[in-house]
């Protein structure tokens, strides 16, 4: 055979391997969302020699993102921050790997990554002109801020994927469903945005978007009492949750079943559901489900009328929101951290590089030694002054965030961890003196009412009131704090439960004192009381507050605006 029809093959043989390749890299970074196993099948295939070198980064960049489902995150982190340092700061390919890099850091909670991350992604996002680059940059920031919880800044980024003039439908229903995520959390939807992100993520076939707004629509309709629209979608939603096998959607699709049964008088089913959501949960991932969960458990037992059992039930059901809430400040006390560090960071580059321009002109400047003493002297004191004011800021800083982490924004008395945390301390204290200690629960008869009836800007206002009320006949040995809604806790050092009786009326008669005409209404206040005491229970806190709880309940069930008394007897049913 001629020696040119032998060259002339092994160029055609090259130009079909480097099609080839580069046909195999685009499938599968195609499909690497919405069909992982395939796209895996097909990045296998590829022969990286025969690629370009852009498309070597680009065949990295595939290695490191199939390297995510193997579960060593840390390794998939360094896989990616070696690719970013040998892509050029032009190419589209660094805003992915920004992005991908933000949301493994988000998920595995390293929060000084995530914000290092996000400042770096922010900081590009003025200098990207293709628009589709520009939209995986939003997603990046749209998944970070998702899962700090900042929800007006995550709905920012979702809008602005939106707007986008080349969004495909894949990112369109992406963004429709973090949407949805995040306003479904917020009481702020309706059924027909979870309609339109259904259909545009069917079209684009997303399953698991699919079923995560099944799920969110399921949850929807159970929570606005949509019983019957439900029963409509029960069975689709059920199937969409059970060809994926994925254990958060399953939790989340089981507490709304839980409730759903609820709701249709199904104590059975719903009890049977609602312990399907706790084992599923073995290692505590899901809280917020979890704790649905053992609340339709408390309200089952209740009915059934196994008080004792309601009791343990609550005492977990309280257990799980502390966890919950303590993680939440610990996340966000870390991010805030994480952002003074950054700035810190930040701050002390640039004195670096001053001292070292400083260093670099002294030979220039040792002629005249007196105005450089003299400058540096006023550089000096120009810095130690920053400083000090950097520091006295950021106290202030951190005093605004104690106050932000212990207060209740609302009515200015503590949130539930703070008085949780100075429950601790005191029933610690009474237990070495043998002091008694009386604990209160009231929760406002009809609040739902005035909320319906003339705006949550009223109920507000009677919130605040009756926190001035209660305050009006209390005095120092007396700790105020808001559980939530329209719940109140309070807890008197050196009284048993007769003076807490005493007390409890005082506070519902000034309650039911209050004056509505102020807000431009005319409607009634009242509350129900619960009262226990640390010489019917003991001095823990849990049992303290459940029979208490147990107490109020009992108010609410026969007539409301009354106070009760605990009776271990009664609620043990003897």
């Amino acid at each position: 055979m001629p020696k040119y029809l032998i060259g002339l093959l092994c160029v055609v043989w090259l130009q079909v391997t480097f099609a080839s390749g580069a046909s195999l890299l685009e499938q599968s970074d195609k499909l690497r969302l919405s069909d992982t196993q395939k796209a895996l099948t097909l990045f296998m295939q590829i022969e990286r020699q025969g690629l370009s070198p852009q498309e070597k980064l680009h065949y990295r960049y595939l290695e490191a993102y199939f390297s995510t489902f193997e579960g060593d995150l840390q390794r998939t982190l360094s896989l990616y921050r070696e690719l970013l340092d040998e892509v050029p700061a032009s190419s589209p390919l660094k805003v992915r790997i920004l992005t991908s890099m933000l949301g493994i850091a988000s998920y595995s909670e390293q929060w000084g990554v995530s914000v290092e991350l996000a400042e770096q992604l922010d900081a590009m996002l003025a200098h990207i002109a293709d628009t589709k680059v520009l939209i995986d940059a939003y997603k990046g920031l749209l998944i970070f801020y998702n899962s700090t919880e900042q929800a007006r800044m995550a709905l920012t980024y979702a809008e602005k994927i939106l707007a986008s003039p080349d969004i495909t439908v894949e990112q369109r229903c992406f963004a429709l469903t973090m949407q949805n995520e995040i306003v479904v959390r917020e009481s702020n939807t309706s059924e027909k945005q979870f309609s339109r992100a259904i259909t545009i993520c069917e079209a684009a076939e997303q399953p698991y978007y699919v079923a995560s707004n099944y799920v969110h629509l399921f949850s929807f309709y159970v929570q606005n009492g949509n019983i019957n629209k439900a029963r409509m979608i029960f069975e689709d939603t059920q199937s969409q949750v059970e060809a994926l096998d994925v254990a958060f959607l399953q939790s989340s699709f089981f507490a709304a079943e839980s409730k759903f049964h609820l709701a249709m008088n199904e104590l059975d089913m719903a009890r049977k559901t609602s312990f399907a959501v706790i084992s599923l949960d073995k290692a505590g991932q899901f809280l917020p489900p979890k704790i649905e969960a053992y609340k339709v458990l408390v309200e089952v037992a209740k009915q059934k009328g196994e008080y004792e059992r309601a009791l343990t039930l609550l005492e977990k059901q309280n257990s799980l929101k502390e966890t919950l809430h303590s993680e939440r400040v610990v996340k966000a006390l870390a991010l805030q951290q994480a952002k003074y560090d950054l700035k810190a960071k930040e701050n002390e580059i640039a004195l670096l590089d001053k001292k070292n321009k400083l260093l670099g002109t002294e030979s220039d400047l040792r002629r005249q030694q007196i105005e450089s003493a003299l400058l540096a002297l006023v550089f000096t004191s120009i810095t130690v002054i920053g400083l000090l004011c950097w520091t006295y800021r950021s106290r202030k800083i951190q005093h605004r965030l104690k106050v932000l982490a212990t207060t209740d924004s609302l009515t200015g008395c503590a949130n539930r961890g703070y008085f949780s945390d100075i429950a601790t301390k005191v029933l610690k204290t009474a237990s070495r003196q043998g002091s008694p200690v009386c604990m209160l629960l009231l929760d406002l008869d009809y609040f739902k009412r005035v909320n319906d009836n003339y705006g949550h800007q009223v109920g507000d206002w009677v919130l605040r009131e009756v926190v001035n009320a209660i305050n009006t006949v209390s005095d120092k040995n007396c700790t105020l704090g808001r559980m939530g809604g329209e719940e109140f806790g309070m807890l008197i050092t050196d009284a048993d439960v007769k003076e807490g009786l005493v007390f409890a009326e005082q506070c519902r008669e000034a309650i039911e004192m209050i004056d509505s005409s102020v807000s431009g209404h005319s409607f009634s206040v009242s509350a129900s009381f619960g009262v226990s005491d640390t010489r019917q229970v003991g001095y823990n806190l849990d049992n303290l507050f459940s029979a208490a709880d147990l107490a109020l309940y009992q108010s609410k069930k026969y007539g409301r605006n009354q106070v009760y008394e605990y009776d271990q007897h009664l609620y043990s049913g003897t």
